[in-house]
């Protein structure tokens, strides 16, 4: 999500193992590029434009929606509905610059709920969440708080959109508009882009 935000198309990134988790959101990530140097490159690189929109096909009778449309900009709009305690929230967001980003998007946090986090730690699946880089959340609070916005967990929705529509390393202009969706179902957008 920095990388397509801040306009990196030439990194190489070396790490050991998983990609570490920092705090659970992007900023830290976001600090390290802008304590770095970027260098402009001569060679252009095409970015993804949305032309006419375009409908993920999910099955009619479930709650997951994905659609994109021409816009200027790269727009998420995301509509979260959980059981509580998060509940429905809803968020449209222009990415227009890294500042905006910075701001609004890059501070949320991944979440969980508990009884997740047991299954996955017990398959071996959640190495790197702890109580500092994970909101984590029971059947009827926030396990972990203070949250860093009343709506973190849909900004973090936002957040994995613009990280997994960069998995073609070329930015995205469009409008991306999701219900209930997650990371498989971006990348199902992603192939679907692809065959057209």
């Amino acid at each position: 999500a920095v990388f397509h935000v801040y306009g990196l198309t030439n990194v190489l990134v070396k790490i050991s193992g998983e990609v570490p988790i920092m705090d659970g959101s992007a900023l830290e990530f976001c600090r390290l590029v802008e304590s770095g140097e970027i260098i402009p490159q001569e060679d252009s690189v095409e970015e993804i434009r949305i032309t006419e929109p375009l409908e993920l096909p999910l099955d009619p009778a479930g709650p997951k929606r994905m659609r994109i449309e021409p816009a200027d900009f790269l727009e998420v709009e995301y509509f979260l509905d959980y059981p509580p305690p998060v509940g429905k929230m809803h968020m449209a967001f222009r990415c227009s610059s890294p500042e905006d980003f910075r701001e609004q998007i890059a501070p949320a946090r991944t979440f969980g709920f508990v009884r997740d986090m047991r299954m996955m730690d017990e398959m071996g699946l959640a190495g790197g969440g702890r109580l500092s880089n994970v909101v984590l959340l029971d059947d009827e609070k926030v396990v972990n708080p203070p949250l860093r916005f009343p709506d973190e967990f849909v900004r973090h929705k936002v957040l994995d959109i613009i990280g997994d529509f960069y998995l073609f390393g070329r930015p995205f202009v469009g409008k991306i508009i999701a219900h209930q969706t997650g990371h498989s179902e971006n990348v199902a957008m992603l192939r679907l882009i692809d065959r057209k």
